[in-house]
């Protein structure tokens, strides 16, 4: 009986009702937003990042370097001698050096010339390696091609098919003559390089040198040549040599050694101030809802003053008339919470997807423990705030009005 009477006293004030649960609801939808949004681009970030120990490339901004290698979302700082990479390769204190080159794509797809020995890569030791095949086969000579899950699905591409790259990072462009082979089919590994193209770092150097000799797999390390490559992957043997590598090259003039990790961490740390500001930002709009509430709550219990004397006549208490008010409180915060839950996943679930599509990075859209913690928060501080109007109501004489 007492739901039916708070229910009916909230339809009786469309408006106010209505704006309450607006108010509601969007700060509970802005909490959420920012709350998966963080935390999932926090997650994506980690995750593309940890195949990756160390990267070498050019002089200039790590942030461009790693965004460019691990991320595959801006232009290469530049090239850095085979001899460099040489000189990695054979440094004591590394485990596998692995050279990359940029510079083509297929229909925006990014092709990258790689080491063989990429397909060994495990990003810690035990574990399996990076990149396993959905289908197919690994490539063992030039202009043959293993490509990433996601670019295979949106291009179409199969083993057999053959296509030619475009010279520079957009679609379109100066082709190259000699047509790549697809040889292979990626497993998904929800990062960027789920939509890179990779092939013999071979095939590169040959397409951009049209008299050069077409070299084989073998010639990497036993023969002394011009060719450059953009970035190296480092794997040192452990965390110890990584340290005193990285020490060892800050004498390096002709390139660089950054930790990607921390890269990522000092984004997160920009990111993290982003985020509190949004959430502020957010408090202040469900600090405003909630005395909307009550201050809707309260104007209400005044307009039906006669309304609950006459339920005092009937033989309701104090109790009673505290428990109506509160039970309002509770069903506009619990429609603005409900409301403000999916539409925040909603939007949650958009922006997500264009991420996806845009840079491969997986977000999680599964409910989280967090998520509920806060639509729990915001409902118990909606009934918390009407608790103030619904003692006030309670506790008035309205014996005078009968």
């Amino acid at each position: 009986m007492r739901l039916i009477i708070a229910w009916r006293n909230l339809l009786a004030k469309p408006v106010q009702s209505s704006l309450t649960v607006l108010v509601v609801s969007a700060a509970i939808g802005m909490m959420l937003v920012i709350t998966l949004l963080f935390s999932g681009i926090h997650n994506g970030l980690v995750n593309a990042t940890e195949p990756f120990d160390l990267i070498a490339g050019a002089k200039g901004s790590p942030n461009q370097l790693v965004l460019s290698t691990v991320f595959l979302q801006d232009a290469p700082i530049g090239n850095v001698s085979h001899e460099l990479y040489e000189k990695i390769a054979t440094n004591p204190l590394v485990s596998t050096a692995i050279p990359l080159a940029f510079g083509d794509n297929y229909k925006g797809y990014a092709i990258i010339g790689a080491g063989s020995n990429i397909f060994q890569h495990q990003p810690k030791a035990g574990q399996q390696e990076w990149l396993q095949l959905a289908s197919g086969r690994p490539f063992t000579q030039a202009f043959e091609a293993v490509v990433g899950a996601k670019a295979a699905r949106e291009l179409g591409l199969k083993p057999g098919d053959k296509f030619k790259s475009i010279h520079g990072l957009l679609p379109v462009g100066d082709g190259h003559n000699h047509p790549y082979q697809v040889v292979g089919i990626l497993e998904a590994v929800n990062g960027p390089y789920d939509q890179a193209i990779l092939v013999p770092i071979e095939s590169i150097w040959q397409a951009h040198e049209k008299h050069a000799p077409e070299p084989s797999l073998g010639d990497i390390g036993h023969e002394e040549h011009e060719q450059e490559v953009t970035a190296i992957l480092v794997k040192p043997k452990g965390y110890s040599e990584a340290m005193r590598l990285y020490q060892q090259f800050q004498q390096e003039p002709d390139g660089q050694l950054v930790f990607p990790a921390q890269v990522i961490i000092r984004l997160l740390t920009l990111m993290g101030q982003g985020e509190q500001v949004l959430k502020t930002a957010a408090y202040i709009v469900i600090i405003l809802g909630l005395t909307i509430m009550a201050l809707s709550l309260y104007w209400s219990s005044l307009s039906r003053t006669r309304d609950r004397a006459i339920l005092r006549a009937l033989g309701a208490g104090s109790r009673d008339i505290f428990i109506i008010i509160l039970t309002e409180a509770a069903l506009l915060t619990g429609l603005g919470v409900i409301i403000g839950g999916l539409s925040g996943f909603g939007l949650y679930a958009l922006l997500a997807k264009m991420l996806i599509l845009k840079t491969a990075l997986l977000l999680p859209l599964a409910f989280t423990v967090t998520s509920g913690y806060i639509m729990l928060t915001g409902l118990l501080l909606g009934v918390a705030a009407g608790s103030i109007p619904a003692a006030f109501a309670s506790r008035e004489d309205v014996v005078q009005y009968l």
